[in-house]
């Protein structure tokens, strides 16, 4: 269900249909009714607005479907994982099946997602359990360095891309004279390329190649046109990290700290 409630507040900052739809990631049919209700209302803040009243205009479909299924127990989830360090998502998931209930079960992807939705919601942390092909995680390693071509001498400054497989430690690496999107869509394709197929989820720690600038207020980066397009040619999701959280991305914490990066090669990606 669209966030009405943030898509009123950003059209009474005066946003364009276009950035309203990038940043709350609605329809513009969903813009187009919160609009009509502004002009109908003569609507200026979000202030007198009540939860109640934006449910009577803006009513949810899908509550019915949702009340179909069987709600699982993530609280109790996230107590035996950190009981059990062999507890994984999927095994959860699985007791949740088995049980008796008369409701309709969610399936694998959909229990994972709410289990992340949970822990965000309640600034929860969980203890990682990666699986093999779910997610790739990229982004800029941190500082430049200097690339020596050792034929002419000459010394260029270049940016590391990093990608890493969180379940198996598998790294690939790949420097450019720049982290413009031409750099940053190659690298794709060459990490792909080099793991020798594509993730279920890649999971960028929000640089500006891949995501759209923030406005203040905004609670997350909206992934950026070109982007996109490259995840739904290779039928991958693209799952933005959130801004200054380093919880969900600790693997580039460590590389970050364990691997001082020093190159002497000829070869350099210029874009």
């Amino acid at each position: 269900m669209a966030d009405y409630r943030k898509i009123l507040g950003l059209l009474l900052e005066g946003r364009s249909y276009r950035e309203v739809v990038e940043i709350v990631g609605c329809s513009h049919r969903d813009v187009a009714r919160v609009r009509h209700e502004v002009q109908q209302r003569g609507l200026t803040s979000t202030v007198a607005v009540s939860d109640v009243e934006l449910a009577e205009w803006f009513p949810d479909g899908r509550r019915n479907v949702s009340d179909e299924y069987d709600q699982p127990d993530l609280s109790r989830v996230l107590a035996s994982m950190k009981a059990n360090r062999h507890f994984t998502l999927l095994l959860a998931w699985r007791r949740y099946v088995d049980t008796k209930d008369a409701g309709k079960k969610y399936g694998y992807s959909q229990f994972c997602a709410l289990f992340t939705d949970y822990l965000r919601t309640h600034d929860l942390v969980a203890v990682l359990r990666h699986e093999p092909g779910r997610a790739m995680l990229v982004d800029w390693a941190g500082d430049t360095m200097d690339v020596i071509d050792t034929i002419t001498g000459e010394v260029v400054r270049a940016i590391l891309f990093v990608a890493v497989l969180p379940f198996s430690g598998l790294m690939f690496c790949r420097a450019y004279a720049d982290m413009k999107s031409p750099a940053w869509l190659d690298a794709h394709v060459r990490a792909f390329a080099f793991f020798g197929g594509v993730t279920q989820i890649v999971v960028p720690d929000n640089p500006t190649t891949s995501t759209h600038q923030t406005h203040r207020g905004d609670a997350e980066r909206i992934v950026n046109a070109r982007y996109q397009q490259l995840a739904d040619h290779y039928q991958t999701a693209i799952v933005p990290a959130r801004v200054k959280k380093p919880r969900d991305y600790p693997e580039f914490g460590i590389i970050r700290t364990r691997h001082p990066w020093k190159i002497r090669s000829p070869m350099l990606r210029r874009g």
